[in-house]
Order: structure tokens, then C-alpha cells, then sequence
């Protein structure tokens, strides 16, 4: 067992997963480091000409963790399992099987509004992911919903954001991907439209935050669609590997 396993830190998400009592919400998300995030920009838009980002990226990965105020030393395996069994929502079923992507250290975290991915958007999400570059061994596929449902309301959204926030934590990814308006709005706390972020960097404590449209709504939008969304998913693995098309 890892020396640094915090048993203390399990059985409280456990018992936060078991308790169905209201709770208030804070929905600034500090355990992200929210109030971190001009301090974070400034310092990589004020470095990245000189650094390289590439080089930048890395070292702000590679600090993230012991510089936050909210550590985690639990492993991915035990906050699946805890959160596969919450019941904070009262749902009759079990929740869904979580993420089969989840890599020990992901350079990316994609996340999408519940775990119902149709095959039709699961086969055009794969098939971006290895034109643009992107290998399964570097990916992670996430969720914002736990719970067996499509519908995105706040009540899941804050019984569920503590688990992903710990997820983003263990997984320290160099960039997280919201796909779609329901993902960015709950990282970030407040309600945002998706075409004011789109294509942009924006930082939510030392969290590099690149928004792109749900699958489903490309999808929907049709051909042209499809090559913005690959050119957003190209821009991402630059971000991440700083690398030419």
C-alpha cells in the first residue's frame, strides 16, 4: 500500500457519498485552486516566449499538486469505487461503470455532461483522437454525472463535482477538455456560453480549461462541424506537445 494513502481522507468521501442530508453549496470550486487563476495565467502568458510552453506546461504540471491547498493521496481506484456506490441522488440503479480510458498520468481529460455516449459519437470522438495525434495511452475520458442519468440539473452537478474535482487532482492532466456548455459551466461555477470559449485557453486556477462543442452537437451540425471540431482537437495536442500540424 502507497505510504502515502490517506485513510482518513477515504472514509470522509465515503461518508460524504452516504449522506443524503442537505448540504450547503459553494460553488467557487477553491478545491481547484479558483482563485489562483489570474496569478496562473499571468505568470504562463508572461514565460511562454521565454520558456517555451511546451517546457512551461510541464513545470506548472509537475508543481500543481503540492502547491494547492487541497491535497489528494487517494488512487483512482478507490474514488471509483466510492463514487460507483453514492447514493446522494436516490437513483434505484447503480451508477454507471466509470471511465475504462483513465491512464495513470493523462496529458488530457476529456470530459463530457454523463457517461450515455452513443456509438455514433463514441466512433467520431476515436477516430479525431487518432487524427490528431492523441494515443490511449495519454487520454482520459471522464464525466461530469455519476449518476445513470442524461439529465444535466444542479442538484447532480453538486453532488457529483466533488468527485471529479478529486479525479482532476489524481490525474493531474496537463489539459482538461470540457466537451460542451454543461461541462464548462459547472467547472467554472456560474453559467457560460460555450462559443465565447471555444478555441481559447482559459485558466481555472493552475488548470489549463480548452472548451470544444458536445459530440452530439457536432453531430447534429454536420460536415463543417466536424473539421472545426478537428481542428480543436489539433490545437489541444499543440497545447500539449507544442508540435506543428
Amino acid at each position: 500500500m502507497n505510504s502515502d494513502f490517506d485513510v482518513n481522507e477515504l472514509s470522509k468521501i465515503i461518508s460524504t457519498a452516504l449522506d443524503d442530508s442537505p448540504t450547503p453549496i459553494d460553488r467557487q470550486y477553491g478545491q481547484l485552486g479558483f482563485m489562483e487563476s489570474q496569478v496562473i495565467q499571468s505568470i504562463f502568458q508572461a514565460f511562454e516566449d521565454r520558456i517555451g510552453q511546451t517546457d512551461l506546461i510541464n513545470i506548472i504540471k509537475d508543481s500543481r499538486i503540492p502547491s494547492l491547498s487541497v491535497q489528494n493521496s487517494l488512487k483512482i481506484t478507490d474514488l471509483h469505487t466510492v463514487t460507483h456506490n453514492c447514493r446522494k441522488c436516490s437513483f434505484s440503479g447503480i451508477t454507471p461503470e466509470l471511465p475504462k480510458w483513465n491512464v495513470t498520468n493523462p496529458d488530457v481529460m476529456f470530459i463530457t455532461s454523463s457517461a450515455y455516449i452513443d456509438q455514433q459519437a463514441s466512433a467520431l470522438f476515436v477516430a479525431m483522437l487518432k487524427a490528431t495525434g492523441f494515443t490511449s495511452e495519454k487520454v482520459c475520458l471522464t464525466y461530469l454525472l455519476r449518476c445513470p442519468t442524461r439529465n444535466v440539473e444542479q442538484q447532480y452537478i453538486d453532488n457529483c463535482s466533488h468527485y471529479l474535482h478529486n479525479e482532476i487532482q489524481i490525474m493531474n492532466p496537463k489539459l482538461i477538455v470540457p466537451l460542451g456548455a454543461d461541462v464548462l459551466s459547472a467547472l467554472f461555477g456560474t453559467e457560460l456560453k460555450i462559443k465565447e470559449y471555444k478555441g481559447k485557453i482559459t485558466w481555472l486556477g493552475s488548470w489549463p480549461i480548452f472548451p470544444i462543442y458536445s459530440i452530439a452537437y457536432i453531430l447534429k451540425a454536420g460536415a463543417s462541424a466536424e473539421e472545426d471540431f478537428k481542428a480543436d482537437m489539433l490545437q489541444a495536442y499543440q497545447f500539449c506537445y507544442n508540435k506543428g500540424s
